[in-house]
């Protein structure tokens, strides 16, 4: 037990005072009387109130001692050794990231830091409250209140995510409850694997307490990747060991039904990885690599693997003469670049259209790629020519402007356009637009609004390497592929899947419908592993391969220090009491019952 107000006990000195009193005899007037024949009680009263005799059994003396002795103890505040909060308002930060997801002696990290903050909610005492903070994909407030029913219900709600955590949002949310409520209890249930920098860590207003559970070793699935070309299939995936012992492994691949393909068992070093290789695979849409053996993190042990088809693409040119265009196109063992004449009378059987200096009438049946639309209409009305400005992006996180750099091109003119709403500025120069990119009806477009020949681009290394994204964005490989992300990762719906009818079956064979929002913001994927989108008829299927964040795989608890205010000289006393249930309130009670015996008492004479 533990006093959190000593100096109060001193008020146990009325004890020996209430005693005094007793024994004091009381003081009479000094009257002649006729006889003492009728005041032969009070004789005896006198003699039995002498000063400093033996006390007698007196209920009334030992009910105000017992008093006395409740409000003294109340006012010094003992407080019980526990896991109770001892602070007003207790902060609690539970971190829902994959890692959480790994195996204790018991359960999850995630499940035993649920059970001690129930454990706090259940011993809340009035004016105590509590404010939960989910530390997710979007750092949110789950509830804040003294109502333990309602505390306990959010808690449940608190459901295990794959995907990265907003980890600096989350502790920026508490660290700004915590500076305005200096007093306050801040908990953070976390492995405190957060990468972020010492630096941008946010400041509490008193030391925070990082508890986690330890789990044992991981082993885990790194970047696996596959090609089919023709009948066969190629794989490669790394397999990393995080933990402080040599181990073995069996890691197997699986076709689409299921089945065991090959099998190989690899010896991995301490804290090392082995990168593997399978070739002369049978041909599939899809494989599986799978680790075998049990570890702490099961998430990572299983990884859908959607191999690249490699297959000859069509690209069909019409130009009056673009060296630099043609041979950039071209590069690629799988593309075959076709040159036409008349630009509205391309062939039916193309990948990608593109019109170097001249417009169509008409949209062609595929992706179209425009380099220098000259002045008129034709699919699209285009202006004169305009003085160049400074290049900077719109886009910054455009995959047509990786690697790409813009302040090294320099152009003589660009072209003005009056393009429709859906070809969006990626680029720009100046104010006027130099890279436009859309998609219209299934159809991807993408426009430069300038000419090659009037700018030094195609002298530069990063020449060919828009060229090559541009014709990975407009004709992406074939295939029933929509790609690879993350958990948690916003991906853009490709065609055919825009369109309306669609369904998506996630890997738990939870289906739902393909909405408008989803294909307006694009799919956020939950769960890792394969997601299989269905269109109206058994041939109309794409495929989703879904992995776990490569960071959220280490899995050993780092002991997080985490910055406080300054002119807190006191939080880490104030946060050594952090555990301790105070008992005055129970003892204050017991003293206002106390008090209403002692009445009753004197009022009945007893």
């Amino acid at each position: 037990m533990n006093w959190m107000s000593p100096w109060m006990l001193s008020f146990l000195a009325a004890l020996p005072v209430i005693v005094v009193l007793y024994l004091l005899k009381r003081t009479y007037e000094k009257v002649t009387v006729p006889s003492t024949l009728l005041w032969g009680q009070v004789l005896r009263e006198m003699e039995a109130n002498r000063p400093w005799q033996k006390l007698r059994r007196n209920l009334l003396l030992l009910l105000q001692l017992l008093l006395a002795l409740l409000l003294a103890l109340a006012l010094a505040r003992p407080a019980l050794y526990g896991e109770g909060p001892v602070a007003e308002h207790t902060i609690i930060v539970l971190d829902l990231s994959p890692s959480m997801a790994a195996t204790g002696p018991d359960d999850t990290r995630l499940e035993a830091g649920k059970k001690k903050v129930k454990e706090l909610i259940n011993q809340l005492n009035p004016p105590q409250r509590m404010t939960l903070i989910a530390m997710g994909q979007e750092p949110r407030v789950l509830v804040s209140g003294s109502d333990r029913a309602e505390l306990a219900s959010r808690l449940d709600t608190a459901a295990q995510e794959y995907g990265l955590a907003d980890y600096e949002g989350a502790l920026s949310l508490a660290a700004a409850l915590s500076v305005q409520e200096p007093n306050s209890d801040v908990r953070i249930y976390s492995d405190g694997n957060w990468g972020i920098d010492p630096a941008l860590l946010p400041k509490f207003g008193r030391q925070p307490t990082v508890e986690t559970l330890d789990v044992q070793a991981n082993l885990g699935i790194y970047h696996a990747a596959g090609l089919v070309s023709g009948s066969e299939g190629q794989l490669v995936a790394t397999v990393k060991n995080d933990g402080d012992q040599q181990v073995s492994a069996d890691v197997e691949v699986l076709d689409e039904q299921g089945q065991v393909l090959d099998a190989k068992q690899v010896q991995l070093a301490a804290d090392g990885q082995t990168p593997l290789t399978w070739t002369h695979l049978p041909a599939q849409t899809y494989y599986e690599v799978r680790l075998g053996g049990q570890d702490a993190l099961a998430a990572d042990n299983r990884v859908t693997v959607l191999p690249q088809v490699s297959k000859a693409k069509k690209v069909w040119l019409s130009t009056a003469g673009n060296v630099f265009l043609e041979k950039a196109l071209s590069i690629g063992g799988n593309t075959t670049v076709e040159r036409g004449a008349d630009p509205d009378l391309p062939p039916e059987d193309a990948d990608l259209y593109v019109y170097d200096g001249v417009l169509p009438i008409t949209w062609p049946n595929g992706a179209v790629l425009l380099v220098n639309p000259p002045q008129g209409e034709g699919i699209f009305k285009s202006g004169s020519l305009l003085e160049p400005g400074k290049l900077q992006a719109v886009q910054t996180d455009s995959p047509l402007l990786q690697h790409i750099e813009l302040e090294k091109v320099h152009l003589k003119a660009v072209r003005q356009l009056d393009a429709p709403a859906w070809l969006q500025p990626v680029a720009k120069s100046g104010d006027t637009p130099m890279l436009l990119a859309g998609d219209n009806e299934g159809r991807r477009v993408a426009v430069l609004a300038f000419d090659l020949h009037q700018s030094d681009l195609p002298l530069l290394p990063s020449f060919p390497i828009l060229i090559k994204q541009l014709k990975e964005y407009l004709a992406p490989a074939s295939g029933t592929a929509i790609g690879q992300v993350t958990a948690g990762e916003r991906i853009a719906l490709l065609p055919p899947v825009r369109e309306q009818g669609w369904t998506v079956t996630d890997p738990s064979g939870e289906q739902t419908r393909v909405t408008g929002e989803m294909i307006e913001l694009g799919f956020k994927p939950a769960l890792p592993g394969l997601y299989r989108f269905q269109g109206k008829t058994e041939r109309e299927v794409k495929l989703l391969a879904v992995t776990l964040p490569e960071a959220e795989s280490k899995l050993d608890a780092q002991k997080a220090a985490l910055p406080t205010d300054t002119t807190e000289e006191q939080g880490a006393e104030r946060q050594a009491q952090s555990g301790q249930y105070e008992i005055w309130r129970w003892l204050a009670l017991l003293a206002l019952l106390v008090l209403f015996v002692e009445w009753g008492v004197y009022k009945r004479g007893i």
